[in-house]
């Protein structure tokens, strides 16, 4: 969400090469080895229980029990990054397998539809696409109810993040209004624990690797490594009841190769070019810092908003099973009905990739502009499609429809601002204030929730401007 920031501080490892002393606990002593002793004159010291303390000269050779857990250290130290990399490389190909799933099935779904997003229904004639508009989305809900009986009559634990993955790719390709980009952090956190559910991984090690999976998750599916990272660190490690420096000291380097591995992967799988494209604007002037800081402030009530709308939707959809006894594997049809009949009036709502927010921000060249009072009615019912979706079931993640509904909210903003200054009068001046494109605040106002600027402007290739509002 817009205001939301993350700052790191990065402390070293407690298990980086340069670290002068090394502590292994054993049953009866506790074994202290230098790293990196001095190279004249050499010597050990072994604290034993008793607190006596020895030196060995060099001459004479360490006990086998203190190499053998320097060798176990070293054997945990690698694992741990093979581990990494490991989960990485297997969420980028998952990812990449998912999001041609997706595109195969809207493609299968809306064959014969031109590539321009979901604007083209708007003008098309609504005899000749209502019967689509409507089925398609309920189709994908009755396949998402199936999926959803069959998951819960098998209790498999590797075969759960399966189905979950096929609804979400049924969801999304069937227009239905989520995102990609949660199913695609889900997929890198089942390969995580599936890797970490291996006999040799302790407690401790295993929530490095689930901030690894995640990570990993997220930069495929944005192909941003700095957010997958980022996302990791406030998401999954901060919020841990462990030791949180600990816990991300030990995680920094676990995390950034798993996000940097599955990054490339995404790129050779999907393409390196950004999720949507960004106009060209500029900063204009500072006075236009408290412009930004009131779009900070809206946005922030449009999140809350569709937070609030969520909860009250779930609360309908259990009173609706409380009273008629309706099973809620079947909710996601009335969900994918619902988003239909809303789309006969506003096609825009239906997922289809990033195109839509092409659409909004006008960065295509077919595409005209939408006006004011538009863009301020698909924020409304974005939310309501958004929240209906995910209260009945139906599998996708809140990104996508952030960046919608941010997005229309910028835009319009934007649109009011300038309106504003082309029609001030003698009274009250604003033709010298100079303020940037809408599209700028169109950029800005992108809710995320838990990600950062620097996350949209990796996204969208675009650091043009890095306003915090």
């Amino acid at each position: 969400m817009v205001g939301l920031g993350v700052r790191v501080r990065l402390q070293h490892s407690l298990f980086l090469p340069h670290q002068p002393l090394t502590r292994f606990a054993h049953s009866s002593s506790s074994i202290f080895t230098l790293s990196n002793p001095p190279t004249s004159p050499r010597f050990y010291v072994l604290a034993h229980s008793n607190n006596q303390n020895r030196h060995v000269h060099e001459d004479e050779p360490p006990s086998s029990s203190s190499s053998s857990s320097s060798e176990q250290l070293e054997w945990i130290r690698n694992s741990g990054i093979i581990s990494s990399c490991l989960v990485g490389l297997l969420t980028g190909v998952a990812v990449v397998l998912f999001n041609n799933t997706v595109h195969e099935i809207r493609d299968f779904s809306w064959d014969g539809i031109p590539d321009r997003g979901a604007s083209w229904l708007r003008e098309a004639p609504i005899q000749d696409t209502w019967k689509r508009v409507i089925l398609v989305p309920a189709f994908g809900g009755l396949f998402v109810s199936l999926l959803n009986l069959l998951s819960n009559s098998n209790s498999n634990f590797i075969s759960r993040p399966f189905f979950k993955a096929i609804a979400a790719s049924v969801t999304l390709g069937t227009g239905n209004s989520l995102g990609p980009e949660g199913p695609s952090v889900d997929i890198g956190n089942s390969i995580a624990k599936w890797i970490a559910s291996t006999p040799f991984f302790t407690s401790a090690r295993i929530l490095p690797l689930l901030a690894a999976g995640s990570a990993a998750g997220l930069a495929a599916g944005f192909n941003a490594a700095v957010a997958g990272c980022f996302f990791a660190v406030e998401s999954v490690l901060w919020p841990s009841d462990s030791n949180s420096s600990l816990s991300l000291t030990n995680s920094t380097s676990t995390v950034i190769l798993s996000a940097v591995i599955a990054s490339v992967i995404s790129q050779i799988g999907l393409g390196s070019q950004p999720a949507f494209q960004v106009p060209d604007y500029d900063f204009r002037s500072p006075a236009e810092l408290p412009l930004y800081l009131l779009l900070g402030v809206l946005c922030g009530l449009v999140s809350l908003t569709l937070s609030c709308s969520t909860s009250y939707m779930f609360t309908i959809f259990d009173n609706l099973h409380k009273a008629t006894g309706m099973p809620k594997a079947s909710f996601p049809i009335l969900g994918g009905l619902s988003v239909g009949f809303i789309a006969l009036l506003y096609p825009e709502i239906l997922y289809w990739g990033f195109e839509n927010v092409d659409i909004l921000l006008e960065s295509r060249p077919f595409v005209k502009g939408l006006s004011i009072d538009l863009l301020l009615q698909l924020v409304a019912v974005k939310i309501v499609a958004t929240s209906l979706c995910r209260a009945s079931g139906l599998v996708g993640g809140y990104y996508a429809p952030s960046l919608f509904i941010g997005g229309a909210t910028g835009m319009a903003y934007g649109k009011l601002i300038a309106l504003a200054v082309a029609q001030s009068n003698s009274v009250i001046d604003l033709s010298v204030l100079e303020v940037a494109s809408p599209q700028a605040y169109g950029l800005q106002s992108q809710t995320f929730g838990n990600m950062q600027h620097d996350s949209v402007g990796q996204i969208t290739e675009n650091n043009t401007t890095l306003i915090p509002c």
